[in-house]
């Protein structure tokens, strides 16, 4: 198989904005329960319930093994953030959920 289509068969599953935030919001729930959580991660059972809400929510699509391809990709990307935010000159803007850098310190980022 090719690398990076956009057509590849692990995440055929169009998110929205809004479903993200769904998804993000059941992630913060599971995690603040004790018995969801294993060594830092989340157990199966809270995935499990996860999948669920989303199934609930959103239709049969949203399987566990959407999610946590979902999760990978959005890890990624949150971890850019992050460190992108790490960088002084970067804020975040809460409003617009997005980062916010002045054009010459994006200028020196990217360099």
């Amino acid at each position: 198989a090719m690398e990076g289509t956009s057509n590849s068969r692990t995440d055929s599953l169009i998110w929205t904005d809004a479903q993200l935030e769904f998804l993000i919001n059941l992630l913060v729930q599971q995690s603040r329960l004790p018995s969801m959580k294993s060594g830092g991660n989340l157990k199966p059972k809270a995935y499990k319930a996860i999948e669920q809400n989303m199934i609930e929510q959103f239709g049969p699509g949203f399987t566990v093994e959407k999610i946590k391809n979902k999760l990978k990709i959005t890890k990624a990307y949150y971890n850019i953030c992050k460190q992108i935010l790490a960088t002084s000159g970067f804020g975040w803007d809460s409003t617009n959920k997005c980062v916010v850098v002045e054009n010459e310190v994006w200028a020196v980022y990217i360099q």
